[in-house]
């Protein structure tokens, strides 16, 4: 089983070192943007439909490789 890890930083949140981590890449999605959700909505309140919809997606694709390496480029 592949265990996935996303921290905030990782998707441009530079200011937070939240992690999730588990094996169940839609759980892990969810916890993220949960958090971002609950932490971050100051943040999410100065964002347009298509810049949260893009962090969106950065999670997931940084969720698909899940190497945990950061190396996915930041917005």
């Amino acid at each position: 089983m592949k265990i996935r890890m996303v921290k905030c930083n990782d998707v441009g949140i530079s200011n937070c070192d939240y992690i999730v981590m588990g094996d169940d890449m839609e759980e892990v999605e969810k916890t993220m943007f949960e958090h971002v959700e609950n932490v971050h909505r100051s943040l999410l309140e100065t964002m347009s439909h298509e810049e949260v919809h893009d962090l969106k997606h950065r999670i997931s694709a940084f969720l698909g490789r899940s190497c945990g390496c950061g190396h996915l480029p930041k917005p």
